[in-house]
């Protein structure tokens, strides 16, 4: 794997599996419809539907499930950057026409559309504040009181189903009862954040039995060297913090399995280490390459206009030189060109 650095790339990495998404969604959704889902159908569909100018803000994922042999098109839309933009509900709905139009053109006999669900992950600084549905955003005022209420019933409404993940705290989150995969995921993107190296270490050692039962899980080991690639990337963890983290860990389960994973986080910064230095290597290689052709691509050119100036001033053969025009550097070649404005005889310009 190559462990994410980023909070989408986090994001993506976790929630990307049917498991941890379903076990999202189940969170936030009403009982009537998480009991009516066909959870074991759960499949993510490849793809983005986000616009290219916001995906320095907002990751999704598309997943389709069946609901008593029906689908249903389950759109997470996560919003990562400190505060929610106040379209987000219209790019939403863009973004669900988008969903459709690709429907039909893979079920080209198609004669219904599937409901997509839209689902937002708010993780910011603070809690969301921007409108919930698009006609929250239709400007009515203007209008008599009368006409106003024909128009409302007219306008695209499409809510969405909200997780803010930034109005909650540590204990919300535990509160959710969610799986050491899930719940640590959530608490690492939302808690871990906002707090100072050494404060992040001391909310992680709190944290010791999840993460006990995180390495336990089937994905344990890679989700675990995933979140602290997170942290170190994003808090600024220094080896010595998760040598302490895994001391404190290792002292509610005598079993966890500190030192293998350390060795995983070290094997990935090695890796990384290897990786930037063949980059530095092949930006290098490709100056110096770049300086050498350059360097060749002028002393062939010369070689071959004095060649064409001797074939027109003599009109000889130049077997017999072909070898020194062959093996001239540039400097040479100069000086051939510059004989050449003088000689009478093919010799005189090699002298």
């Amino acid at each position: 794997m190559a462990p994410p650095r980023t909070h989408d790339g986090l994001f993506r990495f976790v929630f990307g599996e049917p498991e941890q998404m379903a076990e999202l969604l189940q969170s936030q959704l009403p009982p009537a419809l998480t009991a009516a889902i066909d959870w074991p159908t759960l499949r993510r569909i490849e793809g983005s539907f986000v616009d290219a100018a916001l995906q320095d803000r907002l990751t999704d994922l598309l997943f389709e499930v069946q609901v008593h042999g029906a689908p249903l098109l389950l759109h997470t839309l996560v919003d990562h950057k400190s505060r929610a933009d106040w379209a987000t509900a219209l790019q939403l709905a863009r973004y669900t026409l988008r969903i459709h139009d690709r429907w039909l053109a893979e079920h080209p006999d198609a004669r219904s559309l599937p409901p997509v669900l839209p689902f937002v992950v708010h993780h910011g600084d603070r809690p969301w504040q921007a409108a919930r549905s698009v006609d929250e955003l239709v400007d009515l005022t203007p209008f008599p009181p009368a006409a106003a209420a024909f128009l409302r019933l007219l306008q695209l409404r499409l809510p969405f189903v909200l997780f803010d993940l930034a109005a909650m705290d540590a204990a919300a989150i535990e509160a959710l009862r969610l799986s050491a995969v899930t719940g640590l995921t959530l608490g690492f993107l939302r808690v871990l954040r906002w707090l100072d190296p050494a404060a992040a270490l001391a909310q992680v050692v709190r944290w010791g039995p999840l993460l006990v039962g995180l390495a336990r899980h089937v994905r344990g080991k890679d989700v675990l060297v995933a979140l602290f690639s997170w942290y170190s990337a994003r808090v600024g963890g220094s080896p010595q913090d998760l040598r302490i983290i895994m001391g404190k860990i290792q002292e509610h389960d005598e079993e966890f399995p500190a030192y293998s994973l350390l060795d995983a986080l070290h094997d990935e910064g090695r890796a990384l280490g290897l990786q930037a230095g063949r980059q530095q290597g092949l930006k290098q290689g490709l100056e110096q390459g770049l300086e050498q052709g350059l360097h060749q691509g002028e002393h062939l050119g010369m070689r071959h206009l004095l060649e064409a100036q001797l074939r027109a001033r003599f009109g000889v053969d130049l077997a017999p030189f072909a070898e020194r025009l062959a093996t001239a550097d540039v400097a040479t070649l100069q000086t051939y060109g510059e004989r050449l404005l003088r000689a009478e005889r093919i010799e005189q310009v090699f002298g």
